[in-house]
């Protein structure tokens, strides 16, 4: 029931009626049912009512200007002591407080620094002989003064205190406001002329004190009137009540009543007889009196309900509509279109409101571009990094992807802009590449609980056009949680990094040791058998075998020699250490150089006219195409047809010299393309290792073409005949027409 009431202000006035409205129809029947002695404690009841009617006035007012002053004194202004800002926070709170006469700050040292309205004479006024602002150093809540007589103003104020705290909590100031007090007396004339034409009632507002604050007879301010008003004393210890005394010859009932918040009281004076004589005469026209009090209240409910709380209501469902991306302003709206004309404190709430939705806006906007430079900082950030980066909340689900791991997955930037982000498309996609499924979600679900790593496998992955490179690839996925400040988990992050390359190179390790020492044992065995054989004293051998022999141990040598040269060429590439020794040659002398004649003439050589001298290492590029030529040959059988071309394009992003090696065997497995050209790899040809080398071959070939500044790559033929291409790309740069002057060069590098 309490959590119903809390919701609706509606129902608070009602309950707040009921509860007006019931205890008086309660009193009405008692005064009726018990005559004189109820009616005259109901009379008793009714100056205690009056005077908790005033002290909640009085109380109402004390705690709004208490409140004004510590929502000023906590304000950005105050805590940065910017006067400027002050001077119109104050000039704004005037407006909604106009019972407050004086604003004024001062610093620690009690020096006025701003007052508002200001004065000529205030700024130069030290306030540290005040007592409010002496009590209000010394406490940390607002302090209330006792009258006083404001030097600025010259009215009668109270002055209410708070502290000033800075950015760092330290005291900085004293946010004090001064109070009229006129505003009090002007209620109790008010009071007194509805309860009395003949000034026979008197009320009186008391400081703690005994000075007068606000009184219907006006005694001055200073007026001590602790000796000579009943039951005062009482009032400012914290009672309530009524008492009788007697005064000029006549009875005064006295009722007395603290004020809560303050350490004020409340003192209302009748004469008895006109107390009680208004009684009697009340008990007759009671039964018309309770009607139209319900009446009235009715009517004042009402009124109250359609002019106060139905506007407030409809200002409440208002506020609930402001968004960040909402255009029209809700304060603008129909809704509000008859209250947002009025002049009372509901307009000037409505305004307030509508310059606060501004400010909301403002805000949010500005939010918005600082959240969204930060978005595009991150973004970038993780578009650098070689790994691919997947974001999850709490519940698992994907909030973010970073470029890299979007594209190894294949899914195009169009689909993961905010608006068209999908994170079940992501999963799926991530998914369907995994081998081992079952083995990936169980892993998963072992790490969940702190940062962990694991291995999988994927079918292959997307290139940069979108297009689906098949091959089993190594993956490493590392899973971290991600917390606020407060150590909450707030996410989880899982780190992608593709180590295929890192594993096959641990592989190539491991199996270095074992090739190199295959490659090496079998021409030593060959050239130790000849050898021994040669040096048998018990054999005669012919001269035809004895060159025979010493031919295989020779060729056998060189065979050992290519082997060294080719990992020391590999190590140098590697290292970056590589040294081209460049000059200007014809492609033709090239190939003669590399290739036998024999193995030429077997061959298709198709080159252009009037090609370009190239300017390249000359024994690199034999070795170039040697390796190349040696290749199809070993791969795609000794009966195969192998066909070298060669050919000049000058188009200017792509010019240079294109050179290409083909052959009609089986092919190249599409998902081997590329990975034919790393290290110690080779295609399972059929043959034995000894016949095949160390699987160096293309990647030296890569190295050395790639040293010059071109590309070297490989592919299937696509005119209908099986076989595999090996295209080599020379830039332009490197190519020198054969009419231009020769002088610098050698004879013998253009022959």
């Amino acid at each position: 029931m309490l959590k119903i009431l809390e919701r609706s202000i509606t129902l608070q006035l009602l309950l707040f009626y009921c509860l007006f409205i019931v205890p008086l129809l309660l009193g009405g029947l008692e005064l009726y049912m018990f005559q004189h002695n109820a009616l005259q404690q109901s009379a008793q009841r009714a100056d205690l009512g009056l005077a908790k009617a005033i002290a909640l006035e009085v109380e109402s007012n004390v705690r709004a200007a208490i409140e004004e002053d510590v929502d000023l004194s906590k304000s950005q202004a105050a805590s940065q002591l910017n006067l400027h800002q002050l001077g119109a926070t104050f000039a704004i709170a005037k407006l909604s407080y106009p019972d407050i006469s004086l604003y004024f700050v001062c610093n620690t040292s009690g020096n006025i620094l701003i007052s508002y309205p200001s004065s000529p004479n205030a700024i130069d006024q030290n306030a540290s002989p005040c007592n409010s602002f002496r009590q209000a150093l010394q406490q940390d809540t607002p302090f209330i003064s006792p009258g006083r007589v404001s030097t600025i103003t010259g009215t009668n104020v109270v002055s209410i205190a708070t502290h000033i705290t800075g950015s760092r909590g330290q005291s900085i100031g004293i946010m004090i406001i001064n109070v009229s007090l006129e505003q009090f007396t002007s209620h109790l004339m008010v009071v007194r002329q509805q309860l009395s034409s003949n000034d026979e009632v008197r009320i009186w507002i008391v400081d703690e004190e005994g000075k007068s604050l606000a009184n219907t007879e006006r005694v001055p301010l200073q007026t001590n009137l602790l000796a000579t008003l009943p039951g005062l004393k009482n009032a400012l210890r914290g009672e309530q009540g009524n008492l009788i005394a007697r005064e000029q010859n006549r009875d005064w009932l006295y009722t007395y009543l603290p004020i809560a918040g303050t350490r004020w009281a409340v003192i209302v004076q009748r004469p008895t007889d006109v107390t009680f004589a208004t009684v009697i005469s009340f008990q007759n026209s009671l039964i018309l009196a309770l009607v139209m009090l319900v009446i009235g209240a009715s009517f004042f409910w009402f009124v109250l309900h359609g002019w106060v709380v139905a506007p407030l209501a409809k200002l409440a469902q208002a506020v609930k509509m402001i968004q960040p991306s909402q255009i029209e302003k809700v304060t603008d709206s129909k809704r509000l279109v008859r209250e947002r004309g009025r002049s009372d404190e509901i307009g000037n709430l409505i305004n307030a409101v509508s310059t606060m939705e501004d400010e909301i806006h403002s805000l949010f906007r500005k939010s918005d571009e600082t959240s969204q430079a930060r978005l595009h900082t991150l973004d970038a950030i993780m578009r650098s990094t070689d790994e691919g980066v997947l974001l999850e909340d709490p519940a698992g689900r994907i909030v973010y992807a970073n470029y890299n791991f979007t594209q190894f997955v294949g899914i195009s930037p169009q689909e993961i802009l905010p608006d068209s982000f999908d994170e079940k498309l992501v999963a799926e996609k991530l998914l369907a590449l995994i081998e081992d499924l079952d083995a990936y979600n169980e892993a998963i679900l072992h790490a969940e609980d702190g940062p962990s790593e694991l291995e999988f496998q994927v079918r292959g992955y997307y290139n940069q056009v979108g297009q689906l490179v098949p091959g089993q690839r190594d993956i490493r996925m590392r899973l971290f949680q991600v917390r606020d400040q407060a150590g909450q988990l707030i996410g989880r992050g899982k780190v992608f990094r593709d180590v295929t390359r890192h594993n096959e190179a641990e592989r190539v390790k491991k199996n270095l040791l074992a090739i190199v020492s295959h490659e090496l044992r079998t021409p030593l065995t060959s050239i130790k058998g000849y050898a021994s054989s040669l040096l048998e004293t018990d054999v005669e051998l012919d001269n035809a075998l004895q060159e025979h022999f010493l031919r295989r141990i020779v060729e056998e040598s060189d065979r050992m020699a290519d082997l060294v040269t080719s990992l020391l060429e590999m190590s140098q590439l590697e290292a970056g250490t590589l040294k081209l020794n460049p000059s200007l040659y014809r492609l033709e002398t090239l190939l003669e150089q590399a290739i036998p004649l024999d193995e030429r003439q077997r061959m298709c050589v198709n080159i252009a006219e009037a090609l370009p001298l190239v300017y390249v290492d000359r024994r690199r590029v034999e070795v170039v195409l040697r390796n190349l030529w040696e290749n199809a040959r070993h791969y795609a059988g000794s009966d195969a047809t192998i066909e070298i071309s060669a050919r000049c394009e000058h188009d200017q992003s792509d010019g240079g010299l294109y050179m290409s090696v083909s052959d009609n065997g089986a092919g190249i497995p599409p998902e081997l393309t590329e990975r034919i050209f790393d290290r110690f790899y080779q295609v399972d040809g059929g043959r034995k290792r000894s016949s095949g080398g160390v699987g160096l071959g293309l990647a030296i070939c890569r190295g050395f073409i790639e040293a010059h500044g071109g590309r070297i790559w490989a592919e299937n033929r696509t005119d209908g005949v099986s076989g595999a291409v090996f295209h080599i790309w020379f830039p332009a740069k490197l190519l020198y027409k054969r009419d231009s002057e020769q002088s610098t060069f050698e004879l013998r590098n253009v022959l």
